[in-house]
């Protein structure tokens, strides 16, 4: 479904991402994992267009979209959701939803709100309420269904635990699951790596800019250098 292969991402002289591949199956939840500054937002970033790649490229569905104008990859069916929600604050949740529908025929904007608010009834509550007055919870859950409104088929997800209380992670985490098994396919950047791991069918390990470890998640969650440096054991 998506494949990254052999990118080079520069911030000016800084090269912040070296020789990076991997690839994420149709229907596969895959997590970045690796601590502050690792890179794992700028590689998100370079796959929905918003950096550019010096070398290498970045294929979704068999096609290479490492040239491709953001707002063209959202069409063709790939949605990011950034780090730190960047919901419009001055507008209500409804806007913000309709936005996320910005390359999506008109016809489809109705149904694709009423399958948001199925999945987050909260955002239905609080429709007409702006983003701003929205605990970080909320403002996520809207972040997500933003993104879903585009039709996408594969949601890159940066940090969605974030600043969110534990109950709201646990809540967040379980949505993610179950937009998975419903056939979204995923790639989640997460510094809680734990609760990644605990999620993911695989997972790459990244340290300054480079992959240094890779397997099944389940693997990885039981390996003593991931344990040391990762999650706390």
């Amino acid at each position: 479904m998506l494949k990254v292969d052999n990118i080079n991402v520069y911030y000016g002289n800084i090269h912040a991402i070296k020789d990076v591949s991997f690839e994420v199956n149709e229907g596969e939840i895959v997590t970045l994992i690796g601590a502050n500054g690792a890179g794992k937002s700028t590689i998100l970033k370079t796959i929905s267009g918003l950096l550019r790649t010096k070398t290498g490229d970045v294929i979704l569905k068999g096609e290479s979209i490492k040239s491709v104008a953001p707002h063209k990859i959202v069409a063709k069916g790939l949605a990011h959701v950034p780090e730190g929600r960047r919901v419009f604050l001055a507008m209500s949740v409804e806007e913000n939803l309709e936005m996320g529908a910005y390359t999506q025929p008109a016809s489809s904007v109705a149904p694709n709100m009423q399958e948001v608010f199925q999945w987050f009834p909260r955002l239905k509550e609080r429709r007409r309420q702006m983003a701003g007055t929205l605990s970080g919870g909320e403002q996520q859950m809207l972040a997500m269904g933003r993104a879903m409104m585009s039709g996408a088929k594969v949601l890159l997800l940066d940090e969605p635990s974030m600043g969110l209380s534990p109950l709201l992670v646990k809540e967040i985490f379980e949505i993610i699951t179950e937009l998975n098994k419903r056939g979204m396919t995923i790639l989640l950047v997460e510094q809680n790596a734990q609760m990644a791991l605990s999620v993911a069918q695989r997972a790459y390990v990244l340290e300054t800019g480079r992959i240094i470890m890779q397997g099944s998640a389940a693997e990885l969650l039981n390996n003593d250098s991931v344990r040391k440096a990762y999650l706390g054991a």
